[in-house]
Parts: structure tokens; sequence; C-alpha cells
């Protein structure tokens, strides 16, 4: 059943894109189907990875990145360099305050991980966990979301003047205020946003922090309409963007369903929020941002969340290259899609803090899915890749990364320093039967 649905979901998108996925292409994304592919050349168990391959290399193009830091406004750096000095202006806290900020933040995080079932529901309401979630939690989120956003495509937020967007769990704000920062052509749009989420304190005072924000920036503010409740609550208007960060790790932690069943049923929740596509109108289609921390169970629910888009008609746009299959879906035993970066340019005042707290952080990590309703791909003669892993040493005194393509899972061997998030374009390989014996990527040795 579940491979019928996969190819329901690729003929709806050969149809719309006009991309033809051959069986071929299909099979050649399971690792069992790799390895009985001929003449491929696989090598012992005792060998760490492959051996030394002496065959073409391919030359590589670098597309984009998932984290360069240079894409980020000068004057969002500030504000980020100065948010502390922009939550008390709104959120003043004494020196006293200041002082107990730390163990407040430390004990915050024992309640955000392993002392999380006797948390209360409603925990952000009270003041001290509220102060220490956004001095702390909500700046190390800012500094992950605005790097992302602003290295996300340029049409990944085209959005009209008065355009309805909604974010999910927002807490208090963080969504908002990231893309505030990161896209300085967005401030002058006359943007409504719904915030959604169970704690009105949080709501509160994110919106004291977002109007701080913009005027900091010298803006004029986005419309905020806060709505108290849980996911699923109505809202007025049907919305062209929907975000949701950090919001199912605890979920799919908790519960005791399946996370193929609870990645469809929330994929639905998400999207019943969506407007309808009317083929007359030019307006930007809908689209949909989640974004997860990067842990092993939070990739597997984006994985399963990106299938359960696909056979919605919403096409990933960030970070696949490719409609394909996911050949970093989480399972047991298999690679698990996620995206670091050094926190080494992450604000002075901001690590200070994270150190006093005992909660040091040197890199930021995450797993997100970005997906438009019925984008037509254009067909290109490049073959893509992302690179999803750290360097990954390899016999001969070379390096390796895993990258994600839609022929599968890639093991990419270059004397080249790679980085976690980067896309890159080639020339379609001929033949791909190289295969690594320990995870069975494909090999390509790039130059």
């Amino acid at each position: 059943m579940k491979n019928e649905k996969h190819t329901e979901s690729l003929k709806w998108y050969e149809k719309a894109s006009g991309k033809h996925f051959s069986k071929k292409t299909e099979a050649d994304n399971t690792t069992s189907v790799q390895k009985r592919i001929s003449p491929a050349k696989e090598f012992s168990p005792a060998e760490t990875h492959h051996q030394q391959y002496n065959g073409p290399r391919s030359s590589i193009t670098l597309i984009s990145s998932l984290f360069n830091a240079t894409a980020l406004p000068k004057d969002a750096v500030q504000a980020l360099n100065s948010f502390d000095k922009i939550i008390s202006s709104s959120h003043p806290i004494s020196s006293k305050q200041r002082a107990l900020l730390p163990q407040q933040i430390r004990e915050l995080s024992h309640e955000l991980t392993d002392e999380r079932y006797d948390r209360r529901l409603g925990y952000m309401n009270t003041t001290t966990t509220l102060s220490a979630y956004v001095y702390y939690y909500m700046w190390w989120n800012l500094v992950r979301l605005t790097k992302l956003f602003a290295n996300l495509p340029a049409e990944s937020f085209k959005l009209d003047d008065k355009s309805i967007c909604l974010d999910i769990g927002s807490g208090p704000l963080t969504v908002p205020v990231a893309l505030f920062l990161s896209h300085p052509e967005l401030r002058t749009k006359k943007l409504t946003w719904y915030c959604l989420d169970i704690s009105s304190s949080a709501l509160a005072a994110g919106e004291d922090i977002f109007l701080s924000t913009a005027a900091y920036l010298q803006c004029e503010p986005w419309k905020i309409i806060r709505v108290k409740g849980e996911m699923g609550t109505p809202i007025k208007e049907k919305a062209s963007f929907i975000t949701c960060a950090n919001v199912f790790n605890e979920i799919v932690e908790d519960s005791e369903m399946p996370p193929d069943y609870l990645a469809k049923k929330y994929g639905e929740k998400i999207l019943s929020y969506a407007i309808e596509q009317k083929k007359e109108t030019v307006s930007p289609p809908a689209q949909v941002l989640v974004i997860e921390p990067g842990i092993p169970k939070s990739a597997r629910f984006i994985s399963l969340l990106r299938d359960a888009l696909l056979r919605k008609e919403f096409i990933p746009q960030a970070p696949c290259t490719h409609c394909g299959t996911c050949p970093m879906d989480g399972k047991k035993g298999g690679k698990w899609c996620n995206f670091a970066f050094s926190t080494d340019d992450a604000p002075l005042a901001l690590r200070k803090l994270s150190e006093a707290s005992q909660l040091p952080k040197e890199r930021a990590v995450l797993s997100f899915i970005l997906a438009t309703r019925a984008a037509k791909n254009v067909n290109s003669s490049d073959f893509t890749f992302r690179v999803a892993s750290d360097p990954i040493r390899l016999p001969g005194e070379r390096t390796g990364y895993y990258a994600c393509s839609e022929k599968g899972l890639l093991l990419i061997v270059t004397q080249k320093k790679l980085f976690s998030g980067q896309s890159f374009k080639m020339k379609t390989p001929d033949r791909m039967t190289h295969i690594d014996a320990k995870s069975g990527a494909f090999v390509i040795d790039a130059e």
C-alpha cells in the first residue's frame, strides 16, 4: 500500500512538473535495490568505508548554502547582538533577576528535557520561566532561524501585500521576529500574522518583543493577531504562509502512536489552514515551513511529513533538491536528515549567558521542510545534491560527506572542504555503480 501511494504521488508530480521518474530511478532510491545493481562493487564489512577509488572524478559547482553568515542583513546582525536590550525595552528585569537568570535557564532546560513529564502544560505563563525562555531559548532560536531564512531561495518568501500568515505554536513569536529580521524586503509588506499558542502570556510577551524589534529597525510592524488555543483552533482567514517551529518534537517523543500516523494527522491539521489555490489568480501558492530540532526522532517526523505533504500536492522546495524518496528518512540504522553550523559568530552576550548557565553551544542543529503547493520544477540537465553531514575520514587520507539526491543517498568523496547544508550541481553521472558497503550510498569522487 505504501509503494502504491508513493507511485500515485510520483505520477501526480510527473504530470505537474513534466519530469519523468522511470521505474529504474525509483528503484535506485532503495538500499536493497542498490545492492542488487550490477556490476556494482561492494566492499567487505571489515572496511570502515569504501576502498580508494581511482575512477573518473566529477566536477561539482556550489549552488547555495543554508548557513552563509554574510547573507544576513547588517541591521539584523546588530539587532541579534543587542537582542537582550531589545527584550529589556519591553520586559526589563532587575539586577537581582539578571543574576538569577542562569539558574532559571538551567531549571527550564531540565523542564524541557529530562523533567518534561513533570512540567505543567501552561509553564510559559510563569513569569520567571517566560523570562528565562525569551532571554535564552528565543535568542538562540533566532540565531538559528535568521541564518536559515536569509539563505533559503529568494522565492521562498514571495508574499503579497496583505498576505495572511499563520504561526502555529508561536510562543513569543520567534518565527515572525526571525523573518522580520532576515528579510528587509518583507518589512514594507502589510502582512497579517495569526499567532497561535496555548500560552496567552507568551503571545503577549512575543508581540511586545516583535514591536520592540520593529522599533529598533525603525520599521512599521506587521499586524499581529494573537489566538489562544492548540493546533486545530480555527482562525478567521485562510493563510498563504504557514509556519511551525519546535512544536512536534515533544508530541512525537511523548505519543504512543506511530510517527507515520502522527505525520499524516498533523499534516492534515496544518493544511486545513491553507488557502485554496485558484487557477485564475496570480498570487503565490500556499507554503508550509516546519522546523524541528536536529535529532533523529524529529528528523524522522519531518521526512514522514514531507511524504504527507507530497501526497497533498505540496512540493518540497528546501532542503530537498528533488521530489523522490527521502534517502535520509531516519529509520532505525539509517541516516537522518539534519543540518548544523558553528555558533562561533553567535552574539557574544548570548554565548557568555550559555556558559554561565552551564549550557555552552558549539553548534546549532535543525531539521526542516519547506513545501509549496503545486510548484513546478524546471527540467535541468544538472544533477543536484545537498550535503547533510560533517566530514567523514576515509582511507587514503581522503574525506567524505553524506548527501541527499534524487538517486538516493550519496557519499561525496573530495579533497574540497564542504559544509553541512551546501547544495551542489554536477553533470548527471552516466553510471552510478560504486557503492559504499557501510551505508549503501552511491560513491561519487568529486573535484
